[in-house]
């Protein structure tokens, strides 16, 4: 049945409402071909990041989130990959830059357009794979 399912996600011809009811019981591969639908509207993709939160990063990397749509603190993925594509304040990145976890400080020194004072903190860091 999932693979119906997974069809029935990848129809651009399906009704909003059907999409809907699609989100509501989407697994991890239902919820990716929803991911990239274009005529997923943002509310839909806000159900969908709250019922996969596997596809979150994906949605944001697509536009399909913003920075008011999620708690950078309850999913840093999600910030990084806004900061990434340039859609996450400043605060966040400020946030993540003293982040005890070393990943997202690696992957925040990835992102582009970081304020100054985010760099210096990142130039002082003190793993190398920061740096």
């Amino acid at each position: 049945m999932n693979h119906l399912l997974r069809g029935l996600a990848a129809n651009e011809n399906l009704p909003p409402a059907l999409v809907d009811r699609l989100i509501a019981v989407a697994d991890d591969e239902t919820a990716d071909r929803l991911a990239v639908r274009s005529d997923l509207s943002h509310a839909q993709a806000v159900a969908l990041a709250g019922r996969v939160e596997e596809s979150a990063v994906r949605l944001a990397y697509e536009g399909r989130l913003t920075a008011a749509d999620i708690d950078p603190r309850a999913r840093p993925d999600v910030a990084l990959a806004l900061l990434d594509t340039g859609a996450g304040p400043a605060a966040w990145a400020r946030r993540l830059a003293a982040d005890p976890v070393v990943e997202h400080r690696e992957k925040l020194a990835a992102c582009p357009d970081l304020p100054p004072d985010v760099l210096d903190t990142l130039l002082t860091d003190p793993e190398t794979r920061v740096v």
